[in-house]
């Protein structure tokens, strides 16, 4: 059941992304003339492919969807502000990039770097404990969270307040095996830290698995609204969109049992 659905959601998300649109209006057009189907038919499909590019790809939709998605982590909780004597932070990975044979990590990584890391500043300028448990394996050789824990240590957090949980390939897991860190850990607060496109399906994953998350987002996106479809609205509002039917999943999966 799980697999089909996820199958299922996978064949949606291609329906946003604007070169799949592409492709399927020419092959249904190419299949409808070698078929001698209507011209009208035919110059429909063509409109309403390029309806669907140009609407993802001027920035509106977007627009939208980023407030949707971040409208609610735009002001953080301050960690100064709550009373938490034995707090813990978790950074979600944000990817490995390889190049020239040398892993670093992604450009998203570092915004949840140094919130993670201002965050645990404010408690340990304060003499108060404070722990960061990085979530992440990724695809590469060495994990992300083991990138995330060399570069922490440069920035001068103790490697005895770091903790490494590097099973996780998907935000899912990263829910799943945070928690069962997180249970044996019993912090007073949970401050949950990665993008503001990726903290509400991030929050409510870690719902499901029974923890009340403090969102601090580490960086936003958002588009910006064009005559013409361009190439940066396009990819950020299917980067969005998959966000967006990410939640859904989420929520349909918790609603048949499937989470957890």
């Amino acid at each position: 059941m799980k697999f089909l659905l996820d199958f299922l959601f996978r064949v949606v998300q291609l329906f946003t992304e604007p070169y799949f649109l592409v492709f399927l209006a020419v092959v249904i057009i190419a299949l409808l003339k070698r078929k001698n189907k209507g011209k009208n038919l035919r110059i429909g499909v063509g409109f309403f492919a390029v309806l669907m590019i140009v609407f993802i790809g001027n920035g509106f939709l977007g627009k939208l969807i980023s407030g949707y998605l971040q409208k609610n982590y735009v002001s953080p909780v301050a960690s100064k502000n709550r009373v938490s004597q034995n707090p813990v932070i978790v950074v979600l990975g944000g990817g490995v990039v390889d190049f020239e044979h040398t892993e670093k990590l992604h450009t998203l990584s570092y915004s949840r770097l140094v919130t993670a890391y201002q965050l645990y500043y404010e408690y340990r300028k304060n003499n108060l404990p404070c722990k960061i448990v990085i979530s992440g394996k990724g695809r590469g050789y060495t994990s992300e969270a083991e990138l995330f824990r060399e570069n922490f240590k440069k920035m001068g957090v103790s490697d005895a307040d770091i903790i490494k949980e590097d099973k996780s390939m998907n935000t899912y897991e990263n829910a799943k095996y945070a928690s069962k860190i997180l249970k044996q850990l019993a912090p007073s607060d949970v401050y949950l830290v990665t993008s503001g496109f990726h903290m509400k399906r991030s929050v409510a994953l870690f719902h499901t698995f029974g923890l009340k998350p403090v969102p601090q987002a580490s960086d936003f996106i958002d588009t910006e609204i064009t005559v013409f479809p361009n190439s940066y609205n396009a990819a950020f509002t299917f980067v969005m969109l998959k966000e967006v039917f990410g939640i859904w999943q989420v929520q349909l999966y918790n609603s048949l049992g499937l989470n957890g």
